[in-house]
């Protein structure tokens, strides 16, 4: 699968007709760095931040997703109950589908960005490329870029990287590791889903564009996506290794050159 492509209930509905099976299909729930764990599934990137009064989820995957989130959090010995704050990279059904059976479940409040906070309050159906929706939820707190998100002795900074969607978006924060502070960036990859010339979305190229400046100015030690084939998540994972500085370069710049070839077929620059 290309890096830079999208690996692309209504509280009880099964998945969408169509949609990969790897989007679905159980992957083993485990640490990354610090106190930061993976609890998605073999393609969808959700990652758990513990912290000492709470926790922080980002991304819930589909809606039939937030059963096998709910059990992987549990086999680390966890509690899904303790959830206090849902945030996504982006407001697409595959990586927000769960968020009404999540937030039901915790009672966490869900930030998001000025971008995305509409799509998620109408379940999708203002997204300016026509993915398919999913259960509504009410937005707690709309977040800004550079702003830093705290709860107790968690700290998440805003990092706006729109293009995929109008809020797209990441994160970063700091991890202790074997007595060292790291970089850790949760990162979503501006890779282009919609077409370039888009009423609904006019500045979508200009927003692309800054996005990719902004995320060629980070520096993080260790990275994970939105998706986990971008960020090669199960060979790390198999490696015990994800310290990966140049394998986030390299990932940038490929959806990079991907997006100036779709420029030049679609806008002819």
């Amino acid at each position: 699968m290309h890096p830079c492509l999208p690996a692309v209930l209504i509280l009880s509905l099964p998945a969408l007709a169509g949609t990969p099976p790897e989007w679905s299909r159980p992957f083993p729930a485990h640490r990354i760095v610090g106190n930061v764990y993976f609890v998605g599934t073999e393609e969808l990137g959700c990652y758990l931040i513990r912290g000492s009064v709470g926790d922080i989820l980002i991304n819930t995957g589909l809606a039939d997703s937030p059963p096998l989130i709910a059990a992987n959090i549990r086999a680390l010995g966890f509690d899904p109950k303790h959830i206090r704050i849902l945030l996504t990279n982006q407001a697409h059904y595959d990586h927000v589908g769960g968020f009404a059976a999540m937030q039901k479940l915790s009672g966490a409040r869900v930030l998001a960005t000025p971008g995305d906070a509409p799509l998620l309050a109408d379940g999708g159906a203002s997204d300016p490329g026509g993915m398919d929706g999913f259960a509504p939820v009410k937005v707690d707190r709309v977040i800004k870029d550079g702003e830093e998100i705290l709860l107790g002795d968690l700290a998440l900074k805003v990092v706006s990287t729109p293009g995929h969607t109008p809020g797209s978006v990441s994160y970063e924060m700091t991890v202790r590791e074997g007595g060292k502070a790291r970089r850790l960036l949760f990162a979503n990859l501006p890779t282009v889903v919609m077409p370039l010339k888009n009423p609904q979305y006019p500045r979508i190229v200009a927003d692309l564009r800054s996005s990719f400046v902004r995320l060629k100015s980070l520096n993080p030690d260790v990275w994970v996506a939105a998706h986990a084939s971008q960020c090669g998540l199960a060979a790390k994972r198999k490696a015990g290794i994800y310290e990966d500085p140049k394998g986030y370069a390299a990932a940038v710049a490929r959806c990079e050159a991907d997006f100036v070839a779709k420029v030049k077929v679609e806008l002819g620059k």
